[in-house]
């Protein structure tokens, strides 16, 4: 039905991302300014609240094309397709507010650039680097957002499943840890303000309460549920008959997806976060619901039920 958004061109993805952009950001400049500005002057960074809708563009619109880059150089799909980045801009531009999401769009780039790195890892080769490296991203994206603490043990899940035993790459996440504080702990404890950065960069983290659109959450929910769900006979139809690094690389895309709802959960029943903290979610499950509509046998259902979202969203911002 749809098959413009099977297009491999990557001028097409630029093309629709900065419509939906240009269109719906707008929109949201207008009917959240009483709330953006509300948070933007709780912010540890007060800037107009018109910036923040600029940085959130270029950091989403930037994220969502290395999502692109990363699974095309994969094995994840026949050849390349731009679905996967252009689903992931979709379901952040309409979540919530924009200067409620700047911070865990900031923190889901990180979680991409680790997501680049845990593909690189093979069986056959050692992989200290590349543990490194993501370990250090996922740190640095709990910066902006603290809940992607939750994410660090997918570390030692990709490399139980992927790699062979070495312990020097199982302690790597924490010699990034024990490495970060040695830089931020001393200079902390020098000037005497650790204790008051570590307070405010928290409480500025949970005091935000943003009331989403109404029914929006709702619709989020039966999206992404319908989307897994179709999605599901697809993946392990083409994970059966593929080849081991297929397995391995769907095996990261799981892991992650599990330990992004566990954050989402803990968000909700934990710490009563409103709305629910999804964000690290909507990098899995783009690549994932980007996999069902490209190897769907019923890809025009996929179809409409993500113009529907989409519909259903420009709507109820409309409408609010």
């Amino acid at each position: 039905m749809l098959n413009f958004l099977r297009n491999n061109q990557p001028f097409f993805f630029i093309l629709y991302s900065w419509i939906i952009l240009i269109v719906i950001l707008p929109i949201k400049y207008f009917k959240d300014g009483a709330i953006d500005s509300a948070i933007t002057s709780k912010a540890l960074l007060s800037l107009p609240f018109f910036i923040y809708y600029i940085l959130f563009a270029a950091i989403v619109f930037y994220t969502s094309f290395k999502i692109n880059r990363i699974i095309n150089k994969s094995v994840l799909f026949p050849k390349s397709f731009y679905l996967s980045g252009l689903i992931y801009l979709i379901l952040m531009l309409f979540y919530t507010t924009i200067t409620y999401s700047i911070l865990p769009a900031i923190g889901n780039l990180f979680v991409v650039l680790a997501l680049e790195q845990f593909f690189k890892i093979f069986r056959n080769e050692t992989c200290k680097n590349l543990i490194f490296k993501s370990s250090l991203f996922l740190v640095i994206s709990m910066l902006f957002s603290p809940l992607n603490i939750i994410l660090l043990p997918v570390v030692w899940v990709i490399l139980l499943v992927i790699r062979p035993f070495d312990w020097r790459e199982y302690i790597m996440p924490f010699f990034v840890l024990i490495l970060f504080g040695l830089y931020i702990v001393p200079f902390g404890l020098i000037n005497g303000e650790l204790y008051s950065w570590c307070e405010s960069w928290w409480a500025y983290f949970s005091s935000l309460r943003v009331i989403p659109i109404k029914f929006s959450l709702l619709v989020y929910i039966v999206f992404l549920s319908l989307s897994l769900f179709l999605s599901i006979n697809p993946i392990s139809s083409t994970f059966v008959r593929s080849n081991n690094r297929y397995k391995k690389v769907t095996w990261v895309v799981i892991s992650l997806l599990f330990f992004a709802l566990c954050s989402c959960f803990t968000s909700v029943f934990f710490l009563g976060f409103y709305p629910p903290f999804i964000y690290p979610f909507f990098v899995p499950i783009s690549i994932i619901i980007a996999t069902g509509l490209i190897r769907s046998r019923f890809k025009w259902i996929i179809d409409l039920l993500l113009l529907a979202f989409f519909i259903v969203m420009t709507l109820l911002i409309f409408l609010q």
